[in-house]
C-alpha cells in the first residue's frame, strides 16, 4: 500500500473519530448520559401530563436541561430534572408547568419565574406542581370537542349558517370598511394607551372612594327610596298639579302682563329709596331693632290693672345742636321784617335759604347735622377726623328733675301710696 493512501485512510479516521465524538457531545449529549455538567431537581406532580424522559427543560424560553427517570410516588409522579450547572441561576419559587410544545403534544417543562431573588435551585432542590399547571389531556380535549359538536342542534346551525351567508353575501366594500376601522380603532388604542391606563387608575381612585363612603351611598339610597314612596303615594296630587299648572302659567303670565309697567316703575322707585337709605342703613338698622323693644314695653306700660307703668329719661341740650351756619337765614328774615314791619315769617312765605347748613368741622362736640353725615352716624364706619370707635355720650342726672315732675303729673311709683 503506499504512503500516500495510508495517510488518506488515517486523516479519514481521525476526522471521523473527531465528527463522531462533536456529534456525541453536541447532539447525542454523551456527557449527560454520565451526569457530568448537571445537577439534579425534584419535581412532584400530581400526574405526568404526558412528560416523557429526555424531553426538554426551559427556562424564559432556553433550554436548560433534560427530564431525567419518572417515578410514582404515592401523591403522584416525581419527574427528575437535570439542569446544566451553566445555565442561568433559577429561582427556587419557580413554577414548574408542563405544556405543549407543537400541536401533536410534545410536552416539556417550562420553568417560569416568580422573582428573581434568591434562593436559587441546586442538587436536591424540591419543585411542586398542582393539576393547573399539568396540560389538557389530548383524549380529553378530543371528547369534550365531540360532545361539544353534539350537543350542538343541526338544523338551527344551518339556519344560522345561511343566515349569516345571506347577511355578508355582496357586502365586502362594508366588511372591508368595518375592518379598516377596527384597525385604526386599535392603533388609536395603542396610541392613547397612557391616557387610558392613567384613566383605569384614576377609576381606581373613584372606586376607593365609593367604597370608603359606602354608608353614605347606602344612606341616600334609602333616603331616596323613601322620595320615591313618598312621590308614588302622592301621584294623584302631582297628576292635579300638572293638570293646573297649565291655568297656573296663564294666569301668572297675565299678572306679568299687566303688572309689568308699575311694577317696572315701583321697582325704579324703590331703587332710588334704597339709595337714599343706604347711607343711612345704620340708623335704619337700630329703628328694626328697637320696633319688637317697643312692641313689647308698649305691653308693660298698661298691663290692665288700672295703672301707667313707664320711666322717664331726659337728656337737654346734649350734645349741644349746630347753629353755626344757619346765621344767613335770620339776617334774611330780620331785612325783610325791616322792610315790611307787619311780615310775619309763621304765617307768610319767605325764599329758601339753600346756603344753610351746619359749617362747624367734622368731630365737633355738637350734633353735626346734613345727609353728608348720615353715613357716619354707623359705628362701623371709620370716622375722617380720627380713628376711635364712637362712644355713647355722657348722660344728665335728671332723676330729681324726673321725679318732679311725676310728682306733678300725679303719677307715683308702683307700691307706694
Amino acid at each position: 500500500m503506499k504512503k500516500s493512501i495510508r495517510y488518506q485512510l488515517i486523516a479519514f479516521c481521525v476526522i471521523a473519530a473527531v465528527g463522531v465524538a462533536y456529534v456525541g457531545i453536541n447532539y447525542v449529549r454523551i456527557p449527560t448520559l454520565f451526569g457530568f455538567g448537571q445537577y439534579s431537581v425534584n419535581l412532584e406532580l400530581p400526574d405526568s401530563g404526558g412528560i416523557f424522559t429526555n424531553a426538554a427543560v426551559s427556562y424564559r424560553g432556553v433550554e436548560v436541561g433534560r427530564v431525567g427517570d419518572l417515578s410514582l410516588t404515592n401523591d403522584g409522579v416525581n419527574v427528575e430534572l437535570e439542569i446544566d450547572k451553566d445555565a442561568p441561576q433559577i429561582p427556587a419559587n419557580a413554577r414548574a408547568v408542563v405544556a405543549n410544545r407543537s400541536a401533536i403534544g410534545e410536552q416539556y417543562v417550562d420553568l417560569r419565574p416568580v422573582s428573581d431573588s434568591e434562593p436559587y435551585l441546586e442538587a436536591g432542590s424540591t419543585l411542586s406542581g398542582t393539576r393547573e399547571d399539568l396540560p389538557v389531556r389530548v383524549e380529553e380535549l378530543i371528547e369534550n370537542v365531540d360532545d361539544l359538536a353534539r350537543s350542538i342542534p343541526l338544523d338551527p346551525l344551518r339556519i344560522t349558517v345561511e343566515e349569516l351567508g345571506d347577511a355578508v353575501r355582496d357586502r365586502g366594500p362594508e366588511l372591508r370598511n368595518l375592518a379598516d376601522s377596527l384597525v385604526e380603532l386599535s392603533e388609536t388604542g395603542i396610541e392613547t394607551l397612557p391616557q387610558l391606563k392613567r384613566l383605569i387608575q384614576d377609576g381606581a381612585v373613584v372606586l376607593d372612594t365609593q367604597a370608603v363612603q359606602q354608608a353614605e351611598i347606602v344612606s341616600f339610597s334609602g333616603d331616596l327610596r323613601t322620595v320615591t314612596e313618598a312621590l308614588r303615594d302622592s301621584d294623584s296630587d302631582l297628576r292635579r298639579l300638572i293638570d293646573t299648572s297649565g291655568e297656573f302659567s296663564t294666569e301668572a303670565s297675565q299678572l306679568v302682563r299687566q303688572s309689568g309697567p308699575p311694577l317696572t316703575v315701583a321697582t325704579e322707585r324703590l331703587s332710588t329709596t334704597m339709595k337714599a337709605v343706604d347711607p343711612r342703613s345704620a340708623g335704619v338698622r337700630t329703628l328694626l331693632q328697637l320696633l319688637p323693644v317697643l312692641s313689647s314695653g308698649s305691653q308693660s306700660v298698661a298691663p290692665g290693672d288700672g295703672t301707667i307703668h313707664f320711666g322717664l329719661v331726659l337728656e337737654n341740650n346734649n350734645p349741644p345742636p349746630c347753629t353755626i351756619g344757619y346765621e344767613r337765614t335770620h339776617e334774611m328774615l330780620d331785612e325783610m321784617k325791616a322792610a315790611d314791619p307787619s311780615f310775619d315769617y309763621q304765617e307768610q312765605d319767605f325764599p329758601v335759604n339753600w346756603d344753610a347748613g351746619c359749617k362747624v368741622p367734622e368731630g365737633s362736640m355738637t350734633s353735626v347735622r346734613g345727609q353728608e353725615s348720615a353715613e357716619l352716624a354707623d359705628p362701623e364706619v371709620v370716622q375722617p377726623w380720627d380713628n376711635k370707635p364712637k362712644v355713647a355720650p355722657d348722660r344728665l342726672d335728671l332723676s330729681a328733675v324726673g321725679q318732679q315732675l311725676a310728682e306733678f303729673t300725679g303719677a307715683v311709683p308702683k307700691g307706694s301710696g
